[in-house]
């Protein structure tokens, strides 16, 4: 059994020498105004990278990227995620080995969101990251979103993040949370866990 305690991801691009706090509280309040993630907010207004955060959070979290393009993915798993729930989260399922399912994220997910994946997936969550545009580009294509859906789906989430008034103006793209959370023990040793999902991996020249 091993427990594996998260960091808030501001806090790790900061330590990083990544980001400097002005930057996260900008961020803040740009996020409070437009209703988006505060990742989104540090992508677009920040020189923070996809490449900068997925390293950071597969170092301090010691979490393995896994390359969607290359993964054997269970589709049936998708179909028991909510369209909205997994787009918000940038939450893609990818196969299930044993009691564990691993799931695809962008950034760690809060602690509610943790929970939705396990009551619905009927399995603990191992997480493996992936670039915030790779989630994207698949879970669109899975999904079968419109780009009208996906800026619906963006909408109503960031009017909810806003405590129901609208966001002041409107932007398509991704809302994936970022906020820490502490994951409950595996049954599974991560190393066992990653060990099936490499079958899982198709070969690059196929």
């Amino acid at each position: 059994m091993r427990t594996v305690r998260y960091r808030d991801t501001c806090e790790i691009l900061v330590s990083e020498g990544l980001l400097v706090p002005a930057d996260i509280e900008a961020a803040r309040t740009h996020s409070a105004q437009t209703g988006e993630s505060i990742i989104e907010s540090l992508f677009m207004e920040t020189p923070l990278t996809e490449v900068d955060l997925a390293r950071c959070l597969c170092a301090q979290h010691q979490l393995p990227m896994i390359p969607l393009s290359r993964y054997d993915i269970d589709a049936e798993l998708l179909e028991l995620l909510d369209r909205d729930f997994t787009w918000e989260h940038g939450a893609l399922p990818l196969s299930r080995i044993g009691s564990v399912v691993i799931v695809a994220i962008p950034d760690v997910p809060p602690a509610a969101a943790i929970q939705t994946l396990r009551d619905k997936l009927d399995a603990e969550p191992f997480f493996s990251i992936a670039s915030f545009d790779e989630i994207q580009m698949e879970l669109s294509r899975r999904l079968e979103l419109s780009d009208d859906q996906k800026i619906e789906i963006d909408r109503v989430v960031r009017t909810r993040r806003r405590g129901g008034v609208p966001p002041e103006r409107a932007h398509p793209t991704s809302s994936v949370s970022s906020t820490s959370s502490l994951l409950e023990a595996l049954d599974d040793s991560w190393e066992n866990i990653f060990e099936e999902a490499e079958k899982n991996v198709r070969d690059g020249s196929a």
